[in-house]
């Protein structure tokens, strides 16, 4: 079945979605793309740039459409990129599709309303189709680049298709790992965008760089604690869609949307005037923030970090009574 697999639609005209449908196309494949605002889909009809990527052309090899219905008409796989807060409602629109299509997503966060991920609200709208989720340490501009080698990982919860879909997206710039652990890599893509933002604040408060390393450090330690408590593999943990994201969002100087909202909380800007001068992008984290932390303190997972920014970003809590906060707990030995 995924042998033959040709024709693929990107749902999402955003930043990765793009980026995704231009490195398929490249290697071949017919790529459509949905988008969802009209002026999007007139500059990308109009100049084959999108309006979140620019410096990379579509070069007239995909195709671009408004009606999702049409979009996904043939569809052998379906890609599923839009930000999680419109999931559910193109998830809704969508119809019936045929029972051998496969839906990859990788869109990384988890609803606030019902602290779902991104594969179980699939699965509520398309319980019987196969499911995979690719998740990792990778930009844009690092899939799209010629010389800069990258890798993710690919997890399907069907194994023989799972390996198909790597030989299909594998190439010799993308190195794709495959994994069974379906929920652990899309949990994990999200959870790293807490992490970022905290690391954020701390570059835009103006602190030194040790203290990345600090909330990369313990941030995975937070993240470990939520893995058990969820019974994810702690193999996905330490892998590519685990430690390799946190590290390269924590660290990303400029690429993360995540680590660009905390900067500018770092540097003073109050959460609603960042919000409203994002310019149509979204970062999954101000949203993931909250869904993690509801969900840690519904079953008492210990995430301190995750405390603070979620008492920084919807609690008006101030940066230096975070840190007061976080620095004065009681002494522990490092787990």
């Amino acid at each position: 079945m995924t042998d033959n697999i040709k024709r693929i639609t990107v749902l999402g005209a955003g930043r990765w979605g793009t980026a995704m449908a231009i490195y398929l196309s490249r290697k071949n494949l017919d790529v459509t793309v949905q988008c969802h605002l009209k002026e999007e889909y007139q500059q990308l009809v109009d100049t084959g740039i999108a309006p979140n990527l620019p410096g990379y052309n579509c070069e007239g090899r995909i195709k671009f459409e408004m009606d999702l219905e049409n979009s996904i008409v043939g569809a052998q796989l379906i890609i599923m990129a839009m930000p999680v807060a419109f999931l559910r409602s193109v998830l809704g629109r969508m119809g019936t599709i045929s029972k051998d299509t496969v839906i990859l997503s990788i869109n990384k966060g988890i609803e606030r309303e019902t602290l779902q991920t991104v594969p179980t609200i699939i699965k509520e709208y398309f319980p019987n189709h196969v499911l995979a989720h690719l998740g990792g340490p990778c930009f844009p501009d690092g899939l799209l680049s010629k010389t800069t080698p990258v890798a993710e990982t690919l997890a399907c919860e069907d194994e023989k298709i799972g390996a198909q879909l790597q030989q299909l997206i594998s190439s010799a710039d993308f190195r794709v790992y495959g994994s069974r652990d379906v929920q652990g890599v899309a949990t994990l893509g999200a959870l790293k965008n807490v992490y970022a933002i905290i690391a954020g604040v701390a570059d835009g408060f103006g602190m030194y760089e040790e203290v990345i390393s600090v909330i990369v450090t313990r941030g995975l330690a937070e993240m470990k604690r939520y893995c058990q408590k969820m019974g994810f593999s702690l193999e996905t943990l330490y892998g590519l869609s685990g430690l390799g994201d946190l590290a390269l969002t924590c660290y990303s100087p400029a690429n993360s949307h995540n680590k660009n909202f905390g900067i500018r909380l770092g540097k003073g800007e109050k959460t609603q005037q960042i919000l409203d001068s994002m310019d149509g992008t979204i970062a999954e984290g101000y949203f993931t923030t909250k869904a993690v932390w509801d969900i840690a303190n519904n079953m008492k997972i210990e995430l301190p970090l995750c405390k603070m920014a979620y008492e920084v970003i919807y609690k008006g809590l101030s940066i230096e009574e975070g840190l007061q906060k976080l620095m004065r707990r009681p002494l522990k030995l490092e787990d």
